[in-house]
């Protein structure tokens, strides 16, 4: 559980230091060439952040496969229930954050955006949030594939779960069917 723990963790501290340098290059544009030392350190802060989950990813990925392999169903059904649910306002949050901001550009830009190469920059973080629910992702993969082995679940239901795992909301709704559905097995 510390290793979910930490994951929650530093994808939150990301979240926040993402929000940071935005405010940070928000207000450098009213106010010219404020804060350039701050908005290298907060670039910094981000790609290291970047790492560093990018390892609790590889990490997670491991844990899941082993926990499979051992056949540990609570401990699956656990983490996949934590950090799906623990994820909710960090994917809230992030979409309002680059939904403003493409709203800022789009505004203040009458709309010329769009026909400006800058929405391509709204893939980058889009990018790195869905590559964030992937990973979050691999517990409720391998919490289906664990139910369809014991429970047999179904070759339709299990590929459906694993697609929508796969899918922003719909891995919500595929984590919350799962948690209902099967319950925690008693120890044997």
């Amino acid at each position: 559980m510390k290793l979910i723990r930490n994951t929650l963790v530093g994808l939150y501290v990301n979240l926040f230091m993402v929000i940071a340098l935005i405010i940070t290059l928000l207000r450098g544009l009213i106010r010219y060439n404020s804060g350039n030392i701050l908005k290298s350190l907060l670039i910094a802060a981000v790609v290291i952040s970047l790492i560093l989950n990018s390892i609790l990813a590889v990490k997670n990925i491991i844990n899941t496969y082993r926990l499979y392999k051992q056949r540990e169903y609570n401990l699956l059904r656990k983490h996949m229930k934590v950090i799906k649910l623990g994820m909710i306002p960090y994917f809230i949050i992030n979409f309002i954050i680059y939904i403003l901001l493409f709203m800022l550009f789009f505004a203040a830009s009458r709309g010329l955006i769009i026909f400006s190469p800058i929405p391509l920059l709204f893939i980058i973080p889009v990018f790195f949030t869905y590559l964030s629910m992937l990973f979050t992702s691999c517990y409720g993969i391998g919490f289906a594939a664990i139910v369809n082995s014991e429970k047999n679940l179904g070759s339709l239901k299990f590929i459906v779960h694993i697609l929508f795992q796969l899918c922003f909301v719909l891995d919500v709704v595929s984590t919350i069917i799962l948690l209902l559905k099967y319950k925690i097995k008693p120890a044997d």
